[in-house]
């Protein structure tokens, strides 16, 4: 029978934790058929001798890739390259394999809301944090809901409220996967891999927050992504002057307003400032700064009232 759901997950070097995920998976309480996808990208460790594990205990769920070489090291794209085209379901939900699913409803939940309204293009659901031995260490927040209520999100409402998917709580139709590619491929960004991703769904429907922590994120400072992320915060933050165009190039015309900001970059000029100051580059911080300030005068105000604080609770310390 086939799946409803296509579950995908990517692995590398993940031992101490990808047992928890994969069995997260299998332990879900569902009326409809699933398909288990994973990569494994070349680990150094067991975590593929773990996947194999489960993958002979549930054969009719789990069909399994082992890289012989490291693919994200070429450049290779491990969901958009590898297992997306693998899919085989209406719906993919996703979690990589270092964090897990915390609610054995969790799919069914979110498969009923989206089989009642067509016009959403995926559903996401709050969260908690983790550290390395599983302890859980912050309760995760969903920034939309933030002074006012709102469980719908647009790609509208993407942009103004910043609104943050935590990847292992999304599931998201599979119907238009050939122009998602597409539009990620476009905004190709190694940092921000799954944000594009939102901005490409979104531009066919509707986002639906389900106020449930549903999956935990591990949070793993020796991870290749986090590592260069910190590494190389001003280079990350100047990659997005480039990716702000081309996110403008993909949005439907409805967004025009949206595209012109974008285009005008008047947005990533305050992450660059933050980025300076923690790089301790403060003649280029205010620099940046003066440019925000330029371009979003509304904003002086507030932004200087948030610079203020952080130094006053810097000097009580």
């Amino acid at each position: 029978m086939k799946p409803l759901v296509s579950i995908v997950c990517i692995a590398y070097n993940h031992e101490p934790y990808i047992r928890e995920c994969l069995e997260s998976f299998v332990t879900q309480k569902v009326n409809f058929p699933i398909e288990i996808l994973v990569n494994d990208d070349c680990s150094k460790d067991n975590t593929a001798l773990i996947i194999r594990e489960y993958e002979q205990k549930y054969p009719d769920l789990f069909k399994c890739v082992y890289q012989n070489e490291n693919q994200y090291s070429k450049g290779v794209q491990p969901w958009f390259d590898i297992l997306f085209p693998m899919v085989q379901g209406k719906y993919i939900a996703l979690c990589e394999g270092d964090d897990y699913w915390v609610d054995p409803m969790k799919l069914q939940k979110q498969i009923e809301i989206l089989e009642k309204d067509e016009t959403l293009v995926g559903c996401y659901t709050d969260y908690y944090d983790v550290d390395l031995d599983g302890k859980r260490c912050y309760n995760g927040i969903h920034r939309a809901t933030i002074g006012r209520e709102l469980n719908r999100i647009s790609l509208r409402d993407f942009f103004t409220y910043n609104v943050s998917y935590p990847t292992a709580s999304v599931v998201f139709r599979n119907n238009h996967a050939e122009e998602v590619i597409q539009k990620v491929r476009h905004m190709k960004n190694p940092y921000l891999g799954d944000w594009v991703l939102w901005i490409a769904l979104h531009c066919f429907g509707d986002f639906y927050y389900l106020d449930e922590i549903t999956s935990a994120y591990r949070f793993n400072p020796t991870s290749v992504t986090h590592t260069q992320w910190v590494m190389d915060r001003v280079g990350r933050i100047k990659m997005e002057f480039d990716l702000q165009p081309r996110i403008a190039d993909v949005l439907p015309e409805e967004y025009a307003d949206i595209a012109v900001d974008l285009r005008n970059t008047k947005w990533a000029w305050l992450p660059l400032a933050k980025a300076y100051f923690k790089n301790k580059q403060y003649v280029r911080m205010m620099g940046a700064l003066i440019v925000y300030f330029v371009k979003n005068p509304r904003n002086i105000g507030p932004v200087l009232s948030k610079i203020w604080h952080k130094v006053l609770k810097q000097l009580k310390k």
